[in-house]
This record gives C-alpha cells, structure tokens and sequence, in this order.
C-alpha cells in the first residue's frame, strides 16, 4: 500500500462532502477518485479535492490505486455496494445506517470476513467530546447503576420531501427519522448504557406528506435491565440530547449546545463539566477522528471502534422498531440476530 491510503467516494451530495473535508484534514489519506450518476457532481467533487472522476461504479471497483471506499448512496443501495467492494478487496466505510436490515448488516459482515478488509460505519456522534467525557463520568462510577436512559434527535429536513427525493419513501427510510439520523443517538445509547433486550415503538405521520413516518417513539429496555426512551422527529426543528439517570446522580448530553451537565445525588440543579471544544468544533472533530481512524486502522496502526457489529446492533433497534408497529407489541433484539 501507498504512504497514504487512497480513498475513493461513491454517492456525492452535501454529506460526502463533510467527509471528505474532514478525509483532507489527515495526514493518512489522499482522495484518490469518485463516482456518482451526476456527471457534473463527479466533475465538481474532482475539481474540489482532486482524484480521478469515474464513469461508473465498476470502474472504481476494477481501479486498483483505491485502498478503500467511502459509500455515501441512499440507504436501500449500502448493502449491494459495500458486499461489491469489499468483494473486490476493498475496505469499506458506509455511512449510517449500515443497512436497512440485520439480514443485510449480517451479510456485509460476512462479506468484510471473507475478503478480510475492514468495514465501518459512520457512527461519528459516540466521538463527540460530551460523550467521550460522560462514558469516562459512567466508567467511573460516578453516577451509580444507570436505571433510565432518554434520548431524542429530531430535525426538520422532513418539511422538504418531495416525491422525487430519496428520503420521501418508506422503502428508503422505514421507521422515518430513526433510518435518518436517530440512529445516532441508538448508537449512543448501545455506547453510553449496553445493549438493547426488548423493544416496543410507535409510529406517527403527524404531517403526513411523505410515505415514510415523521415521528417515532420506541420505549427500550436493556440487557442490564435499564430502561429508556427514544424520540425523532423530521418535521419539527433540531433538537438532540441525551439524559442518563442513575442511582447517584444524572449526566445530560446537549448536542444542540455542545454541553455536558452533571447533578450529583442529593443535589438540585446541573453542574456544567467544562469542555474544551464547543459544539460545532466537537462535531468536525468527531467526523475527522473517524476518518482518521478508520486509515489508521488499514494501515495496521490501531484497531477499529466502529465496527460492522457495531453498525448491525443499531440497525436491530431500527428494525425491532418496524416489527413493533406491525405487531403493536414488544420485540426481543435476539429474536432478530
């Protein structure tokens, strides 16, 4: 392998972009090419951050400079791509969610395992500093036994959905705004708290336009027999957090403010816990770290966080989530793994 690893990115829009803005701030990685069905996408991506600008997907594929791939396409096409690439001996980092099912997320693990490249997934929040910094409070002892857990990640992106946008329909983004980005926060919680045991979920179309749900709500337990609520929203304005309360105190995420609040047992109000970045700093920084990370792991230099397992555990909160509504009862995560 070259000095640098040779990324190529597939699917180009404003969040490829991020990525790869944060891809140059390594000293690991050289965008090496592009591919999109947008011919003028390709153009402007090479024009910006160089590399060769392909024609299609199997060209990419078949380049052998590429160490690796950066897979930013609507979320029904994750699957197909990444088991293409890594069939082609190719790393791979796809963007959250990994896919739109466990079945799915089991087959591109198997996939990674048999090629033997590396396979990742674009949970960047959990590198946030007021996570790093609360999971450290949690390892710590400091807030006892975690026995509730709430966390919300709403947005109006939902307001914008035409029927020619990829996120209007249900196939592309079930359980609405859990497949856009309150998977972050599923994440976030299999991180800060353990794994998810039962699920029970409620679906809404508040607005109603789009084929796909605007709000959803899914009550957790977890294997340590916390509990824990979920929200997200498409249609109402940005709001995202994470409340833990345990048995000698509560520590309160403010993605939103870049805030970490602690109130210790017995007392009354928060305590800030001084940061050293403020929120928008934490979110870049998160992006370049796991960029960073995930070069630094193909070159042999350190052992990657974010798996595809790490991905799969998410995708089941997701799809327990769906299974749920059908049911309108509780779902177990093993019965789906």
């Amino acid at each position: 392998m070259a000095e640098k690893v040779r990324m190529g990115f597939v699917g180009i829009g404003w969040w490829s972009g991020m990525l790869a803005d944060a891809a140059q701030k390594s000293k690991r990685i050289e965008i090496g090419a592009c591919y999109s069905r947008s011919a003028s996408k390709v153009d402007d991506f090479a024009g910006k951050y160089g590399g060769l600008g392909m024609k299609s997907f199997e060209e990419l594929l078949d380049n052998e400079t590429i160490d690796a791939l950066v897979i930013t396409v609507p979320n029904s096409q994750h699957s197909s791509r990444v088991i293409a690439g890594l069939e082609k001996k190719k790393h791979v980092f796809v963007e959250k969610p990994m896919a739109l099912s466990v079945e799915e997320c089991r087959q591109m693990n198997e996939a990674a395992t048999q090629s033997g490249c590396l396979l990742t997934v674009g949970h960047n929040n959990r590198r946030m500093m007021i996570y790093r910094k609360a999971k450290e409070i949690i390892q710590e002892g400091k807030i006892g036994d975690i026995v509730l857990a709430e966390a919300c990640m709403t947005g109006d992106i939902g307001v914008g959905f035409t029927p020619d946008k990829w996120r209007w329909n249900r196939s592309e983004s079930p359980a609405g705004p859990f497949a856009h980005f309150t998977i972050h926060e599923v994440d976030n919680l299999n991180y800060l708290v353990g794994p998810v045991k039962r699920v029970s979920a409620f679906p809404g179309r508040v607005w109603g336009k789009a084929e796909s749900d605007d709000a959803v709500v899914a009550v957790l337990e977890f294997e340590n027999r916390a509990l824990g609520y979920l929200g997200g929203t498409v249609i109402t304005p940005a709001r995202d957090f994470c409340q833990l309360h345990g048995t000698e105190g509560v520590l309160l995420m403010d993605k939103n403010e870049g805030s970490l609040k602690f109130m210790k047992k017995g007392e009354t109000e928060m305590t800030v816990i001084p940061l050293e970045e403020d929120a928008e700093e934490q979110r870049q920084n998160s992006i370049a770290e796991e960029m960073d990370a995930f070069a630094s792991a193909i070159q042999g230099e350190g052992l990657l966080e974010v798996t595809g397992e790490t991905g799969l555990a998410a995708v089941a909160v997701m799809e327990a989530c769906l299974k749920s509504f059908e049911s309108e009862g509780s779902i177990t995560i093993q019965d789906l793994l």
